[in-house]
């Protein structure tokens, strides 16, 4: 048998550097003393979570907050706005999926009501009154529309929003101009929200064209054109402004309010009669966010003042003219030629008696008893037509409203078939 050294196993704590006593009977050495054991114990320990274990540990956590972070922005991807936010809130859908949401976008975001397109328009229309109110205790009753004290600053499906010139207070009212809320601004859009929700409000077309009435008139001058519109299978708005109490500035602040507040439109298009041919033309050439959204479609002016009015410049130093007509009135007496046309396809349809004479002896050449017919002219009109007819009733015309369906579908007032006018 060689000679040589027996290997043996080590003792508890030998192998740790602890150094057991010799003189145990079972393994030649004697048990460890008990502090030699608390510091088995705790390198035991030590060794239990090796150094290269913490690392992954530290990369999960990042990885998990990456995560999250991409997440949210996937969420934030998975949904589109469903229609302009309203005071504050947005309904939006799930892109390529039949879910929708609540959100409140203002002073952060944050997500209140996720189901169906039903429950969040109840829910935005509850949160809306919670938040804003009922208004004032109102009885439903009919009104006159607003005549000239009045302005519509919201408009969806013939429902309308007016602000009083004087008073500042908000209504309500229906397509048939009976009042349903009135108060603050924000408390008729939460009784609207309600109603739009109970009575599925809905756009008949996307394609909408804006009726806009001249001085001194009303939306209701336009109810043959309007009829005639819908009939053909457009969205109409005839909208009021309070022509004789502000400028005309003022009128295009609030013409592109209202247009910037529109849903579920695509095209927009406008018929004007007088001074809203000059309203038109001065929103037009402004920048406003309903341009971004909607494509501008075609204009057609009926006895627009293009180049001012003889008149309101002949009778702008006469007092009663000054406080009946107000300012737009006595601004029209100023030069318009500085004003660009509209940025697309536009038409004018003028007034005048036949024959070599014209209705008012005060103005040369022919005229429709306001307006002389050069004064309507403007440079780049892609049709322009002449009717025998009255400056205050031309949008009633028979001619009129046929040529601008014509004008609205082919861009000419004149169909092939029609006859010489």
């Amino acid at each position: 048998m060689p000679c040589g050294r027996l290997r043996r196993d080590p003792a508890p704590g030998e192998a740790f550097g602890l150094g057991a006593r010799r003189g145990s009977r079972s393994h030649g050495w004697t048990e460890p003393s008990r502090g030699q054991r608390i510091a088995l114990t705790i390198r035991r320990k030590e060794r239990a979570v090796p150094l290269p274990v913490v690392l992954p540990a530290s990369l999960l956590i990042a990885a998990a907050m990456l995560l999250a972070v991409l997440a949210l922005q996937d969420d934030e991807l998975a949904f589109e706005p469903l229609r302009q936010p309203v005071l504050g809130y947005s309904i939006e859908r799930q892109i390529g999926g039949e879910l929708h949401r609540l959100v409140r976008v203002d002073g952060g975001r944050s997500v209140l009501v996720t189901g169906t397109l039903d429950a969040c328009e109840a829910g935005l229309a509850e949160t809306l009154r919670e938040r804003f109110g009922k208004g004032y205790p109102n009885l439903e009753m009919p009104t006159l529309g607003g005549m000239q004290f009045w302005g519509d600053v919201f408009w969806y499906a013939g429902w309308r929003i007016q602000e009083n010139v004087y008073t500042g207070h908000c209504r309500l009212l229906s397509p048939s101009d009976e009042r349903h809320a009135w108060g603050s601004a924000q408390a008729c859009r939460a009784a609207f929200e309600k109603l739009r929700h109970e009575r599925e409000i809905e756009l008949e077309h996307p394609h909408l064209v804006v009726l806009v009435h001249g001085l001194g008139r009303t939306r209701q001058t336009f109810a043959p054109m309007r009829d005639a519109l819908r009939a053909a299978g457009y969205s109409v708005a005839a909208v009021e402004y309070p022509s004789t109490r502000r400028s005309i500035d003022e009128h295009a602040d609030g013409l592109s309010a209202l247009l910037d507040g529109l849903d579920d439109v695509e095209t927009v298009s406008f018929v004007t009669h007088s001074l809203g041919g000059v309203v038109v033309r001065k929103a037009l050439a402004r920048e406003s966010a309903w341009r971004e959204r909607m494509e501008l479609g075609r204009v057609i002016m009926l006895a627009p003042p293009s180049r001012g009015s003889q008149v309101a410049r002949a009778l702008v130093d006469f007092v009663p003219f000054r406080k009946i007509a107000g300012p737009s009135g006595v601004e029209l007496g100023g030069e318009l030629e500085n004003l660009p046309p509209p940025p697309c396809p536009f038409g004018i349809i003028a007034a005048a008696r036949d024959g070599e004479r014209g209705w008012n002896p005060l103005l040369e050449g022919a005229d429709d008893g306001v307006l002389a017919v050069n004064e309507t002219e403007l440079e780049g009109a892609s049709d322009f037509l002449v009717v025998h007819g009255l400056h205050s009733f031309l949008m009633q015309a028979p001619p009129v409203v046929e040529g601008t369906l014509a004008f609205l579908e082919l861009g000419r007032f004149r169909r092939e078939e029609d006859p010489v006018r």
